[in-house]
């Protein structure tokens, strides 16, 4: 009879920001300030992890190349780059931050715009206190970073110092089903975090409202029943979304030994972090609702530990024991 191992514990608190907040198409400056000014009451060494949306300065909805060709940024020197490194040196921490990376030699022509050929990647840079260290390209790609960014190779993992130890980067659509026709138990992001004993998973996310219907009213023809959502509360229907994509850190598959015994498959406790942003930008509204969860197998479970709502523009602080 094998012996389950024993659950992680941390010699000291987990400490995460993210910053929640709408961000303007475009407008890189402004939003870069905009960060600065939410995460100034923030004091050095209050944080162990501070992270920002998907595409955290440019904004998202791109509908080409040559929409999104003054937006992109080098993985180490671009706008996006120089915000993070700024944050981590005067907080003392580590910070995850979405943005459009460039392509070189990528050219943007007539037939690059007719057939949607990536000029770059849906990116995130990772920066410490001594600058960038790391740096992950989106794998699945969501309908919008198909008109201008290419896949990345596959997911990956950083090995940070304590608390935080082994972090994976996913970017929003990772946390699907790829091209939503992959099997739904592929699980493919939670698989490999199982796979690779990953401590904590950073999800930047640009997440669309999902159009749940928590309440309704009649039209005006006193037909259809038209949503109304609770501004003020987070999105229900995500948080239950995102923990049943992430079954495998919580609920794991059995597995079979030569003896014949079943054993649930190894397992850990893990951090959860998403960051996502509110607000509309062309049309598409976002949901908000950033979160860090803690997650465990043995026994199965899953702690909420701080929540933002669909709206709110704030600075999330969760501390995990």
């Amino acid at each position: 009879m094998s012996i389950n191992p024993p659950p992680t514990y941390r010699a000291k608190p987990l400490r995460i920001g993210c910053v929640q907040y709408d961000v303007k198409l475009g407008r890189v400056d402004e939003n870069a300030a905009k960060v600065q000014a939410m995460t100034a009451g923030l004091a050095p060494g209050a944080l162990d992890l501070l992270v920002l949306p998907e595409m955290a300065l440019s904004g998202y909805v791109f509908a080409s190349p040559a929409a999104i060709a003054p937006y992109l940024e080098a993985p180490k020197t671009g706008p996006t780059a120089r915000l993070a490194t700024a944050l981590a040196a005067r907080l003392r921490c580590y910070v995850v931050a979405g943005y459009p990376e460039i392509i070189p030699d990528a050219k943007i022509s007539k037939e690059v715009e007719a057939e949607a050929l990536g000029v770059g990647y849906n990116s995130a840079v990772l920066a410490g206190p001594e600058g960038v260290i790391g740096n992950y390209r989106k794998t699945f790609r969501f309908e919008t970073d198909k008109t201008w960014a290419r896949a990345g190779d596959g997911f990956t993992y950083f090995d940070l110092p304590e608390p935080l130890g082994r972090v994976c980067i996913g970017i929003c659509m990772d946390l699907n089903p790829r091209d939503f026709i992959a099997p739904w138990d592929a699980f493919e992001l939670a698989t490999f975090a199982v796979d690779n004993a990953v401590d904590v998973l950073v999800v930047p996310m640009n997440w669309l409202d999902p159009g749940e219907q928590d309440d309704s009213d009649e039209d005006e023809d006193g037909g259809l029943e038209v949503p109304r959502r609770d501004p003020n509360v987070p999105s229900e229907s995500n948080l239950n979304y995102w923990a049943a994509r992430l079954a495998p850190l919580h609920d794991p598959t059995p597995r079979y030994s030569e003896g014949g015994v079943v054993e649930p498959a190894p397992g850990k406790d893990v951090v959860f972090v998403a960051a996502n942003r509110v607000g509309k930008e062309e049309g598409t509204l976002f949901v908000g609702t950033s979160c860090v969860m803690a997650i465990s197998s043995m026994p199965s479970r899953i702690e909420l530990v701080e929540v933002c709502n669909r709206t709110e523009e704030r600075v999330l602080i969760a501390e995990v024991a």
